[in-house]
């Protein structure tokens, strides 16, 4: 039972999507007009209930429930997008990540005007690293609803990843237009400023951060200091939301940027001794900066 709620969406559109149905002959064309107004009424509230029970079960942790009321709902309209979207949210919490795209997808099929589920989908692309469709998706979000500001920050969020950082910049500084208060904004800004190689105004801005930083502060705090060689205090930032292997690996990467070869290999060093989840990526790096050290002695 479970598998086969899972994958309903997948069944849903192999069937297809048809609503057309048959009416008998020996109805006369008032009573023909009649029965699909009422049929449609009593529909539409049974499909509603069904949505509904639906969202309960899912609250209450009942997912095999939540699943098989959503797929009630489906059967009763196919053309009705509301149990696609539902479906797909609690796909994604569930991390089925794939079957969540097939049921969005599905929806905005039926209904591409919905904005929510073009953000939705987007964020999902951006964590799957699929960048430039996400951008797309986040775009198309903004289009169907223009004050969303979790898809304007999507669209800055998948610039970075595509190292538009310009454009990310424009994006955040937009939106702190409206919410200058926003750590969330501030920080993003920052970072868009760091990787423009605008390193004062962002030492600034992330400095200006004090009230309830976020983790990505910190990362981005600690990043600055590694880039000016302070990997005392990059550590002690770092430290604030990341392992100490990750911590590790991080200083490792900006020591080797920086070309302290010893101090990268010291860290990366680290990063292996305490996580084997490290040791492949910490050993490559430990391996080029060793590589530069014993060119940097030949030379001399």
């Amino acid at each position: 039972m479970p598998m086969k709620i899972w994958l309903w969406v997948v069944v849903v559109s192999l069937t297809g999507c048809s609503t057309t149905s048959t009416t008998s002959t020996t109805k006369t064309e008032t009573e023909r007009e009649a029965v699909p107004a009422i049929d449609s009424a009593v529909q539409a509230e049974r499909i509603s209930m069904l949505l509904a029970q639906g969202d309960i079960a899912a609250r209450d942790g009942k997912i095999d429930q939540a699943f098989y009321h959503y797929l009630a709902a489906e059967q009763l309209d196919k053309t009705d997008d509301r149990a696609l979207v539902r479906a797909g949210n609690l796909h994604r919490t569930l991390g089925n990540r794939e079957v969540a795209e097939k049921a969005w997808r599905l929806a905005l099929a039926r209904n591409p005007d919905n904005g929510m589920v073009h953000e939705s989908l987007g964020f999902l692309l951006l964590d799957a690293g699929r960048y430039a469709e996400a951008l797309a998706s986040f775009e198309s979000a903004v289009q169907h609803s223009p004050g969303s500001r979790r898809a304007a920050i999507g669209i800055g969020l998948a610039s970075e990843k595509r190292n538009d950082f310009s454009r990310a910049l424009s994006i955040y500084e937009e939106g702190l237009l409206r919410e200058p208060s926003s750590v969330e904004l501030r920080t993003y800004r920052a970072r868009a400023l760091m990787n423009l190689g605008r390193f004062g105004e962002a030492k600034t801005a992330i400095a200006g951060i004090v009230d309830e930083p976020m983790p990505v502060t910190w990362i981005v705090r600690g990043d600055l200091f590694a880039i000016d060689g302070d990997y005392a205090a990059a550590l002690g930032s770092y430290l604030e939301t990341l392992s100490e292997p990750w911590a590790y690996q991080r200083l490792g990467e900006h020591a080797l940027r920086r070309k302290d070869y010893e101090v990268a290999m010291r860290y990366f060093a680290q990063a292996a001794e305490n996580s084997p989840n490290f040791f492949e990526d910490a050993n490559r790096g430990m391996a080029v900066a060793r590589e530069h050290l014993r060119a940097q002695g030949q030379s001399r």
